[in-house]
């Protein structure tokens, strides 16, 4: 390996842990960090592919770190999280497996969409929020629905975290706090069963995506004690535009 390109890896790698440590905090807080890593990762020389599966596996340990920091609003909702983790659990495997049954072309033709789509739904979110709120029942399909929300969360994931707490919001009973708490770990189980698939199966960029995870698990829990703190509908108006903005430009690429 010349050292030009030694100079151009450890660049890379900088950018990767800068944006991982970002990503991170944003991934707890509003549960749409892969919008911010998924371009990145592509300008980095990575394909749509292999992007998915670097921000699928690198966020995992963001989740669990923020897990163990959420353990206070976590202990009431254990009858929630026993109801619904199974069904997050088979529906990654199955859209992870997904992703590998169908050519790898279908994927990246679909990238633009899905990257439009979770951009859409984190800038909605405020919206659906307050839908919420002023809902009276919180009865529903919500394994049906996680499962389902698991099922695209292992086939790309970006905005899952988005999903996931709307789902929660309208079919579960909890503070904010509390079912953010729980989206952390329904995400969790997501990119984790998913994730291990990848490793056996998938292209992995380990460098990149080692010193991601390595971000994310630091960040995790600066995440969930700023989400405790701060309104997250600032930062995701700002994560949307730019999502949307690069699902533009990958689809007139």
């Amino acid at each position: 390996m010349s050292a030009a390109h030694g100079k151009v890896i450890a660049v890379d790698l900088i950018v990767v842990a800068a944006v991982g440590l970002l990503a991170g905090v944003i991934n707890t807080v509003a549960g749409a960090g892969a919008l911010l890593t998924f371009p990145v990762f592509l300008a980095l020389g990575m394909s749509p592919l292999q992007a998915n599966v670097a921000n699928c596996i690198g966020v995992v340990p963001g989740n669990v770190a923020s897990m163990v920091t959420f353990r206070k609003e976590l202990a009431t909702q254990k009858p929630l999280l026993r109801k619904v983790m199974l069904s997050a659990a088979i529906g990654s495997l199955l859209g992870g497996l997904v992703l590998f049954v169908l050519p790898e072309r279908v994927f990246t033709y679909l990238v633009p969409a899905l990257l439009g789509i979770g951009a859409v739904l984190v800038l909605i979110q405020p919206l659906v929020a307050k839908k919420l709120r002023s809902a009276k029942t919180h009865r529903g399909p919500i394994k049906s629905l996680v499962f389902g929300t698991s099922v695209y969360g292992g086939y790309f994931g970006t905005g899952i975290g988005v999903i996931f707490f709307a789902v929660l919001g309208l079919f579960a009973k909890g503070t904010t706090h509390q079912l953010n708490a729980v989206k952390v770990v329904l995400q969790g189980i997501a990119n984790g069963v998913a994730g291990v698939l990848f490793c056996f199966i998938a292209p992995v960029p380990w460098p990149q995506t080692l010193v991601f995870g390595a971000m994310t698990m630091i960040a995790g829990p600066i995440g969930a004690y700023l989400s405790r703190k701060i309104p997250p509908a600032p930062l995701r108006y700002i994560i949307g535009t730019l999502g949307l903005v690069a699902a533009v430009r990958l689809a007139i690429a």
